[in-house]
């Protein structure tokens, strides 16, 4: 049964309704109580909720509804999707970890037999859920496309040569997914595979690096609905992770003695370079530069910046204990709540609180600790809001050269559940620096074992600077003249954030 609905998730949308129209219940698509606030003895207007291709039910009391009874819908329409993502996501990583682990840690099992079958095995009981007819997984060496396995359509098996079509061929060269659905009297075989007019069907590619090793083909039954967003975003990430078994298994041959190590350098950096955004972007009178430089090949810091669906640009730098392949999937799927809850949320308290909680239930516990900042940003006015869990200070430089910094914090996140954490406002006006970092920089190591400290990072930032990049430079700078090029003991990562003083600056 697919959790649509959980009660904690839900209860403080439904106390929220409840005010604005009396009361109101939540039924799951079987018609089970989720969860009710105010008084439900009045709430009897059905409003459907579409749940996937089913649909739950909202109570509410008429005339609730063309107001509150709508967005109440599209709200928990919008978190049953979260939901889904979010509990695929978490089945994904945390067996995705225990498999590569295992394979990490014998030697014997890569050498009797982890290959193709295998690693095609693993993304078919991943897509289960997805109720689909047809699933071609494909290699591809630059000429040839060849099947390697899935659920195939009678006449085709694993080891035919397949024609790359328009489409197939659209994938291979761009690294982008497309979902398409052929329309009535139009279309060519897609991979051999005979689609049927109404037929909704998706294709991934199979990247690595700066690669593309082949696709995968879904195809659901005719007049079924088309594969959603969500659904696509989820395929690619199965898609990507099943690349890197693909590439990790390739290494075995090269040195047994070396095999464990590449393994693990090569998933964990390639996670990592997918999930980190560009480190210099611009998003209206805003300039955003960013650096993440861990102590070993593969470390527990990194950043955030995306522009979330009203406007707003989501700001943060994060931090967990450790290093490794185990840190690198956590963070991979702490990023993957953050953004899949980002876009529900009006405030970055409300976002590490909702966070927080679900870490709580202990649905990953592989990392002792994280810690994060996160801010919120209108990119045309300035003004941002800023929530801390226990993570160093974030601080705005101003232009004419005063410190402001945001004292309030909270626990780190997964440590209690229910944790309150400090909302904080403030505003960039033209020329100030809101400056995100992890205790990386300010606990870097001297001559002396003296810190950098954040006296250190106030002092970098005292001359004027043209552009967030250029305030960047100057604390890089400033850190490696510090420790005189000492190894680093711990991940170092740094946001800045820049008004600019005009819009063509």
């Amino acid at each position: 049964m697919k959790r649509w609905f959980l009660p904690r998730d839900v209860q403080a949308l439904l106390d929220a309704v409840a005010l604005a129209a009396g009361g109101a219940v939540l039924l799951d698509p079987d018609g089970r109580l989720v969860g009710q606030a105010g008084d439900v003895a009045a709430a009897n207007r059905a409003l459907p909720v579409r749940c996937g291709e089913t649909q739950a039910t909202l109570l509410l009391p008429p005339p609730a509804g063309e107001g509150v009874g709508v967005v109440a819908a599209a709200a928990l329409e919008r978190m049953a999707a979260a939901r889904l993502a979010i509990d695929d996501l978490a089945s994904a990583t945390r067996t995705l970890w225990w498999q590569q682990n295992l394979v990490f840690s014998s030697g014997g099992l890569l050498r009797h037999g982890f290959g193709d079958r295998d690693i095609n095995r693993w993304l078919l009981d991943r897509l289960a859920g997805l109720q689909l007819q047809t699933v071609v997984v494909c290699m591809w060496d630059g000429a040839i496309l060849e099947v390697a396995g899935g659920v195939l359509p009678a006449g085709l098996r694993a080891g035919d040569d397949v024609p790359a079509s328009a489409l197939a061929a659209q994938v291979l060269a761009a690294g982008e997914p497309i979902a398409f659905v052929v329309q009535d009297g139009s279309g060519a075989p897609e991979l051999g595979i005979a689609v049927e007019p109404g037929q909704p069907c998706l294709m991934v590619p199979l990247r690595s690096a700066d690669s593309v090793l082949g696709l995968v083909m879904l195809a659901r039954r005719r007049g079924e609905g088309a594969f959603g967003a969500g659904e696509v975003k989820l395929v690619q990430l199965l898609a990507d992770l099943l690349s890197v078994g693909i590439v990790n298994r390739s290494l075995v041959g090269e040195a047994e003695h070396t095999a464990r190590l590449l393994r693990e350098i090569e998933l964990a950096a390639e996670i990592q370079r997918r999930l980190f955004p560009p480190q210099v972007a611009r998003s209206g009178g805003l300039e955003i530069a960013a650096h993440c430089r861990p102590v070993t090949q593969v470390g527990g810091d990194g950043f955030l910046q995306r522009r979330l669906a009203g406007g707003t640009l989501l700001l943060g730098v994060v931090d967990l204990t450790g290093h490794g392949i185990a840190v690198a999937l956590a963070l991979a799927a702490l990023y993957a709540r953050l953004d899949a809850l980002a876009d529900a949320v009006e405030t970055p308290a409300r976002l590490l609180q909702l966070v927080n909680d679900q870490l709580t239930q202990g649905e990953f516990n592989w990392y002792t600790m994280a810690t994060a900042v996160i801010a919120f940003a209108d990119p045309d006015s300035g003004r941002f809001t800023v929530a801390t869990a226990a993570h160093p200070r974030a601080f705005v430089r101003r232009a004419g050269g005063r410190i402001d910094v945001l004292e309030a914090s909270g626990l780190p996140l997964g440590v209690r559940a229910g944790e309150q954490y400090p909302l904080q406002e403030g505003r960039l006006e033209a020329g100030d620096l809101l400056v995100l970092h992890s205790d990386g920089i300010s606990e870097a190591t001297g001559h002396g074992s003296d810190l950098f400290g954040v006296d250190g990072l106030h002092r970098a930032l005292e001359p004027g600077f043209a552009s967030a990049s250029a305030a960047l430079a100057a604390v890089l700078d400033s850190v490696a003249a510090f420790t005189g090029g000492a190894p680093a003991i711990d991940d170092q990562t740094i946001m800045i954030v820049r008004k600019a003083e005009a819009a063509g600056e």
